[in-house]
C-alpha cells in the first residue's frame, strides 16, 4: 500500500512540473510500457537512479509541448540530412530547457546518456550526429562528458576543436529561432565536409534510369533535346529568383564559397611568403556607432544584468578584494603629502618648542605642507566584448572590472571602462553596400562596428557601476576589429588632461571578422592591429598593457601575460597595475 502511495505522489509530482514547464495546464502524462501515447512515461520509480530518469523524460515531453508551436523542419529532400536536423533540433530544445530552468539539465543529460547503451550506428553520418550533439552540449551547457560519450566524439574532436569559437558563439545566438539554429547547423556539417550531394546525385540518377526504362530509344532522345533545352534558360531564372531573395540567403550562399576562397589564400600566403602589408582602409563609416551601455536595453534590463553580476561577484570577491586593498594602499601612499620645515609661517613646528625654553630669544620655527610628485593618473580598461568571450571569460572580466573600477575610484584615479564589438554577425549594413556596389575588390573593414561606453573617465563609480551588468546580456558580444577599438581608446585618452594615461586591453585572441578576412587579406586584421600597437608603443606616453586569456598575445603587445583560466584575471590585472605604479 505505502509503494502505491509513493508511486502515485511521483506521478502527480511529474504531471505537475510538466504542465508548468510546458505552460499547459490540460497536458497529461501516461505511465506503464503498455501506454501507446507519445507523453508516455515506462517506467516509475522512487530508486534515485530511476528517478532521475522519470524527470528527464517528462521534461523533455514537457520541452517539445513548449515549443509545439513552432514550424515543422523544412525538408531538405536528403533523408539523412533532414534525420539530422530532426535530431538537432531535439538537442536544441533541451539546451534551451537545461539554460531556462533549474535541475532540468542533469535529468535530460541521465535520459540522453540511457539512449546511447542502444545506439549502434549503421552509417558514419549517424556517427556524426551524435558527435555533434554531444559537442554541443559540452560547450553550451558545460557538461562533464562520460568515457562512453567522449569515445563517440573522439573521431571528429579535432576538427570540431578547430571550428568552435567560430560557431558555437553563432549557434548560441541562434538558439531562440529554429530556422537560423539549423542553418547553423548546416554550416557546420560543411566545415565538417560532411556532403549529401552524391545521395542527391543516385537519386536523380534513379529516377532519369526509371524514365529510360519506360520510353524507346528514340523517344529518349527527344526527352534529352527537351531536357536541355529547358534546362538552359532554367538556370539563369533560378539564378534571378535567389538574387532576388532577402540578403541572409545571398549572403550565406556567399559565406560557404568564400570560407574556401579564406583556407586556400592562407595556406598560400603561408607556403610562399607573401604575406603583404596593404594600407588599411575602410570600406563605410555610415553604420558604425559609439554607444552609452543603458542606451542598449532598458532600465529593467540593466538592474536585472547588474543583480546578477552582484551575485557572481560574491563568491571571488574576498580574494580579488585583498589585491585591490593592496593597490588602494599603495597608491594613497604615493599620494601622501609631506612637510617643509624650518619656514617662517605656516603651522607651528610643535617639536622644535623645547629651544625656546632653552633659549627664549630662539624664533619660533613654522612647517608648511606640500605635494608629492604623484602624477594625475586615468586608466582606461577596454573589453574585447566578442562572442568567443562569451560565458566564464567575459563574467570574469566584469567581475575584475568591476572591483578595479571600485578601487581606482577610492583612490581618485579616474577609471575609463570600454568595450567593443560588431552589430552584426557576417558583416551588416556595410556588407549589404558592398553588394549593392558590385562587390569590388579588397573593400577593406567590411561590418558595422559597435564601441561601447561602460562607465566615462569623468562619471562618477555609484552612478555608472549600474552599466557593467550589460557585459553579461546574451546577443551582444559578435565579432572583433581589435585595431580600430585601441584607436578609438586611445583618442579618448588623448583628449584627457591627466599626465599619466594607462590603456588596459583584456581579449581572447586575434582580431575575428569573418566579413572583412573573406573578401581582405587573411592578414588583414593582423597586420592592422600590430601596426596601430606600434604607433601606440613608440609614438605616444600612453602605457599600453594586454592580458590574453587563454591566447598568447605577445605577438601583438610587446607588454602581455596570459592567462590560462579566466579565475586568474582579477589578480593579474591588479598585478600589472601595481607594477606601472611602482615603476613610474
Amino acid at each position: 500500500m505505502s509503494d502505491k502511495s509513493s508511486d502515485q505522489v511521483i506521478k502527480d509530482a511529474l504531471s505537475s512540473s510538466t504542465r508548468a514547464i510546458s505552460k499547459n495546464k490540460e497536458l497529461e502524462l501516461s505511465f506503464g510500457i503498455d501506454s501507446i501515447s507519445s507523453n508516455s512515461i515506462p517506467k516509475v520509480s522512487s530508486s534515485k537512479e530511476e528517478l532521475v530518469f522519470s524527470r528527464g523524460k517528462s521534461d523533455k515531453i514537457a520541452l517539445k509541448e513548449k515549443y509545439s508551436f513552432e514550424s515543422p523542419n523544412k525538408v531538405t529532400g536528403v533523408a539523412e540530412l533532414d534525420q539530422i536536423l530532426i535530431d538537432q533540433n531535439e538537442i536544441r530544445l533541451e539546451i534551451l530547457g537545461s539554460l531556462q530552468f533549474n535541475g532540468v539539465k542533469n535529468n535530460l543529460h541521465s535520459v540522453f546518456l540511457e539512449s546511447l547503451k542502444d545506439f549502434a550506428p549503421e552509417t558514419p553520418l549517424q556517427n556524426a550526429s551524435k558527435a555533434l550533439q554531444i559537442w554541443l552540449k559540452q560547450n553550451i551547457l558545460e557538461l562533464d562528458l562520460t568515457p562512453k560519450e567522449e569515445g563517440f566524439l573522439k573521431p571528429l574532436k579535432k576538427d570540431l576543436d578547430a571550428i568552435e569559437k567560430k560557431y558555437i558563439p553563432r549557434i548560441k545566438e541562434s538558439l531562440e529561432i529554429k530556422d537560423d539554429y539549423l542553418a547553423e547547423i548546416q554550416e557546420v556539417l560543411n566545415a565538417l565536409n560532411i556532403s549529401f550531394d552524391e545521395e542527391k546525385e543516385q537519386e536523380e540518377e534513379e529516377s532519369s534510369s526509371d524514365q529510360e526504362d519506360q520510353s524507346d530509344s528514340e523517344q529518349e532522345d527527344n526527352q534529352d533535346e527537351d531536357q536541355s533545352e529547358e534546362s538552359t534558360p532554367s538556370e539563369p531564372e533560378e539564378a534571378q529568383n535567389e538574387s532576388s531573395e532577402d540578403f541572409d540567403m545571398e549572403d550565406g550562399e556567399t559565406e560557404e564559397t568564400e570560407e574556401e576562397w579564406l583556407e586556400n589564400r592562407s595556406k598560400l600566403e603561408e607556403l610562399l611568403g607573401q604575406v603583404k602589408e596593404i594600407e588599411y582602409k575602410v570600406f563605410s563609416r555610415d553604420y558604425d556607432e559609439t554607444i552609452d551601455a543603458e542606451d542598449l536595453c532598458s532600465a529593467e534590463e540593466l538592474r536585472r544584468l547588474r543583480t546578477r553580476l552582484d551575485q557572481l561577484i560574491d563568491p571571488s570577491k574576498s580574494v580579488i578584494a585583498k589585491l585591490a586593498n593592496r593597490l588602494q594602499r599603495l597608491l594613497l601612499a604615493q599620494q601622501n603629502r609631506s612637510w617643509e620645515y624650518d619656514k617662517d609661517e605656516g603651522i607651528l613646528d610643535t617639536s622644535k618648542l623645547h629651544k625656546i625654553i632653552t633659549d627664549p630669544l630662539t624664533s619660533l620655527s613654522f612647517k608648511q605642507e606640500k605635494d608629492t610628485k604623484f602624477k594625475d593618473t586615468v586608466v582606461t580598461i577596454l573589453v574585447d566584448s566578442s562572442g568567443s568571450m562569451r560565458g566564464r571569460s567575459m563574467t570574469t572580466a566584469a567581475i575584475s572590472a568591476d572591483i578595479i573600477g571600485a578601487t581606482l575610484d577610492r583612490c581618485n584615479i579616474k577609471t575609463e571602462i570600454l568595450g567593443f564589438t560588431t552589430k552584426h554577425w557576417k558583416g551588416g549594413e556595410s556588407r549589404k553596400l558592398w553588394v549593392e556596389c558590385g562587390k569590388p575588390n579588397n573593400p577593406g573593414r567590411l561590418n558595422d562596428l559597435r564601441h561601447i561606453i561602460f562607465k566615462p573617465a569623468d562619471l562618477a563609480w555609484r552612478r555608472a557601476k549600474k552599466n557593467l551588468g550589460l557585459m553579461l546580456r546574451e546577443g551582444l558580444l559578435k565579432e572583433n576589429v581589435d585595431g580600430e577599438a585601441l584607436l578609438w581608446a586611445c583618442g579618448r585618452l588623448f583628449k584627457r588632461p591627466e599626465q599619466r594615461q594607462i590603456l588596459m586591453v583584456i581579449s581572447d585572441g586575434a582580431p575575428v571578422d569573418d566579413s572583412t578576412l573573406s573578401t581582405n587579406s587573411t592578414s588583414y586584421l593582423d597586420n592592422h592591429l600590430k601596426n596601430v600597437i606600434k604607433e601606440i608603443e613608440n609614438k605616444t606616453d600612453i602605457d599600453l598593457i594586454a592580458i590574453g586569456i587563454g591566447h598568447d598575445v605577445t605577438r601583438y603587445y610587446s607588454k602581455a601575460v596570459t592567462i590560462h583560466r579566466a579565475e586568474e584575471l582579477g589578480g593579474v590585472m591588479l598585478e600589472q597595475l601595481t607594477e606601472l605604479f611602482i615603476t613610474n
